[in-house]
């Protein structure tokens, strides 16, 4: 069967080759297995993004309409400040303030009714 070296030679080369085979194919097992992981891993991913995403936006369909009822809480108390203000205001015109402005008008009058004479 082996007659010279030529044999023996290509013998050690075909179980090489074999060899090599049988490594790239165990190799090419173990990739295939790890993409796999990778896809599952990237599927969790994006399923637990729009979760998140889908959190995001009802907290924020819900700040939304909170803030809508607040603005017009807002614009009441707006208003019922204006009101307030105003009513202190007018209280401060009190007899005595009035009596002060009223004096003074006098006071220019007669300055008035001598100026012309």
């Amino acid at each position: 069967m082996v007659a010279d070296a030529k044999d023996i030679l290509y013998l050690v080369l075909a179980f090489c080759v074999l060899w090599f085979t049988i490594f790239v194919c165990w190799l090419l097992y173990y990739f295939i297995a790890i993409m796999r992981e990778a896809r599952g891993m990237t599927e969790d991913v994006r399923e637990k993004i729009n979760k998140a995403l889908g959190i995001f936006e009802s907290l924020k369909e819900k700040l939304e309409r909170s803030l809508s009822i607040f603005s017009g809480i807002a614009e009441g108390v707006k208003y019922v400040g204006s009101y307030l203000m105003d009513r202190r205001s007018e209280r401060r015109a009190s007899p005595r303030r009035k009596k002060h402005e009223k004096m003074k008008e006098e006071a220019a009058e007669q300055q008035e009714d001598e100026g012309e004479e």
